[in-house]
């Protein structure tokens, strides 16, 4: 179209090229030429996407990794695992990554925001005027790509939700929109930040450092280790009663295989078990992707088996739980609460996440 539209500036029409010479025509072939190359040069591409039929966060992901220098961020929100892990393995590498994030998204202390501030990540919090939002939803990687649109860096964008983003490396939209950036990011934070040495109620230093802990041991699918095999921090005792049993051994006295009666199982998860904690290993089979179950994940004791256990963990591990996926093995703590019964998992409250297990490297 932008070619064509050179050539009716050379006004010529097809007769006309009938009766040219040669010199005249490589005169105007050049012409149409320059305008191309000036129209790519100053327009660049543009392209519209839409989800759920198309995946935006695969986009975002690959961009991010795509990064050599620098990636500048207005988001309004932020609790995507995938997009989070993508940004730290960014700065890991030395990509300079600037946020701008909306107040009301980074307010809470255990929100994915706080833990990128730790990874070293460059956030600006700001409010919009009279009760407002900061809700702009744009990414700038490398000053040369733009991505803007609708589209919430959430869990729940990608599958649920009906979004849309715009791409362009048009000079001057990239342009608007870094200037826009520099603008907000230029204004003042306003979130009074938590030092980084408070401590948690649990007694731990930094409470999502445990959580970030990745312990490397042997195990292969369907062999993971026990909790007995590896060391159990002290400092996660924190004052409370632990009962040392692992869920194999809780099936055998509560599960379809228990030869104790229905009284005689009540009468001993009562006595000895409920209420107590547990320090377990497992794989995560589910994981909670809304606001009503952000802390919940299903855990089973092998990898590719059924969920065993339903777990709640506390609120400020947010930030590591939104960077699990399933199939990850994971180390925790949680009290024992409702015994596993027919039709129903056990379920287990005020979890700790200790680590995540990572198959040892082989050896060379």
């Amino acid at each position: 179209m932008r070619c064509g539209k050179a050539i009716l500036k050379a006004k010529v029409n097809s007769r006309q090229l009938l009766t040219m010479n040669v010199s005249t025509l490589k005169c105007l072939f050049l012409k149409i030429s320059f305008y191309c190359l000036l129209s790519a040069t100053c327009y660049g591409e543009m392209d519209v996407i839409f989800s759920p039929d198309s995946d935006i966060q695969e986009l975002l992901v690959d961009n991010i990794s795509r990064s050599e220098n620098r990636i500048d961020l207005a988001i309004s929100s932020l609790s995507s695992g995938k997009l989070t892990q993508a940004l730290t393995d960014a700065k890991a590498r030395g990509v300079d990554i600037r946020m701008v994030v909306d107040y009301q998204h980074a307010r809470p202390k255990s929100s994915v925001v706080a833990l990128l501030k730790e990874e070293g990540l460059k956030i600006k919090v700001l409010k919009g005027k009279a009760g407002g939002r900061m809700n702009n939803n744009f990414a700038v990687f490398d000053d040369k790509l733009l991505v803007t649109g609708t589209y919430n860096w959430t869990n729940k964008a990608p599958k649920y939700s009906h979004e849309n983003v715009v791409i362009s490396d048009d000079p001057s939209v990239v342009d608007s929109y870094h200037k826009e950036f520099e603008r907000l990011y230029a204004a003042k934070d306003q979130m009074a930040w938590a030092s980084s040495e408070a401590v948690s109620a649990s007694g731990l230093s930094r409470p999502w450092e445990p959580a970030r802990r990745q312990v490397r041991v042997p195990f292969s699918k369907g062999e993971i280790p026990s909790p007995r095999d590896m060391p159990f921090p002290e400092s996660s005792r924190g004052g409370r009663a632990f009962v040392d049993v692992t869920m194999e051994e809780l099936n055998l006295l509560f599960g379809p295989e228990s030869t104790l009666s229905k009284e005689e199982r009540n009468d001993l998860w009562k006595s000895q078990y409920k209420g107590k904690y547990v320090w377990w290993n497992g794989v995560i089979v589910y994981r909670g992707m809304t606001n009503f179950d952000w802390y919940t994940l299903k855990m089973g004791f092998d990898v590719g088996e059924a969920p065993e256990a339903t777990v709640i963990f506390k609120k400020t591990y947010l930030p590591q739980l939104t960077m699990l996926k399933e199939g990850d093995v994971i180390a925790y703590t949680a009290r024992l609460n409702k015994r596993k019964s027919f039709g129903s998992l056990y379920r287990l409250d005020n979890g700790d996440i200790l680590g995540k297990l990572m198959k040892m490297a082989p050896r060379q």
